[in-house]
């Protein structure tokens, strides 16, 4: 009873101390896709940040670490900004072209796009976090409806253009203009590289269930030969 009383504890403990470390959010599979089908996965980021640089890299980073390792199939996932600046279209920099029919989903499993985010209009509007939170707000762009670069307004430069979190028409990207991004704080919509659905896996009950008749057939089948 003891020990019984022992190992209960370590277990209680343990799962205490799990419960208060964040986990990384995982991205499931969206309904209705089959093994071997592409998608992507977009979101809004929970923290702001300002518009200087010039370096698309830097909010590819910034979009990387507020999605918080993320991770897909047991694989971390690699994310990129949707922003322009002076000499790089947003459709380029995420390589996700007019042409694309790789499908885009928000993370809680809701479609965003058929592949074409540069298209009249969005399935449904990209207004959540990593976790799945809403998130209603203004976001850095410097591109146009079409996906190429807002040239004098790109970031880096003075009255960036913003999307809107809220939008399903060309004006989630491209809703209005900055002030200047040296004194503005604004979000940043992050997308995934292209995921592709893993094979199907058998469920842990299924294989069990399998291992349970298999062992059943052979108990049947040495109790017949002992007779």
């Amino acid at each position: 009873m003891k020990i019984l009383s022992s190992v209960l504890s370590v277990f209680a403990i343990t799962t205490i101390a799990a419960g208060t470390v964040a986990a990384e959010p995982m991205i499931v599979t969206p309904a209705g896709l089959a093994p071997g089908e592409q998608f992507r996965v977009v979101f809004v980021t929970d923290r702001v940040t300002n518009a200087t640089s010039t370096d698309l890299s830097t909010y590819d980073s910034f979009v990387t670490t507020d999605a918080n390792g993320a991770t897909y199939n047991g694989t971390t996932m690699t994310w990129k900004a949707i922003i322009s600046n002076s000499t790089t279209n947003a459709r380029d920099h995420i390589g996700l072209l007019s042409d694309s029919t790789i499908p885009v989903f928000r993370v809680d499993g809701t479609q965003v796009s058929t592949g074409n985010l540069w298209s009249s209009s969005l399935i449904a509007p990209i207004n959540k976090g990593i976790s799945g939170n809403i998130i209603e707000v203004s976001v850095w762009a410097g591109t146009n409806e079409d996906g190429s670069r807002k040239d004098g307004h790109t970031l880096g430069y003075g009255g960036v253009t913003l999307g809107h979190t809220l939008l399903t028409t060309g004006r989630w990207i491209d809703n209005h203009t900055s002030g200047t991004p040296f004194h503005r704080n604004y979000w940043m919509y992050g997308i995934s590289e292209i995921l592709t659905v893993p094979a199907a896996v058998p469920e842990p009950s299924t294989v069990m269930l399998a291992g349970l008749g298999g062992l059943a057939a052979w108990a049947y089948f040495c109790k017949r030969k002992q007779n």
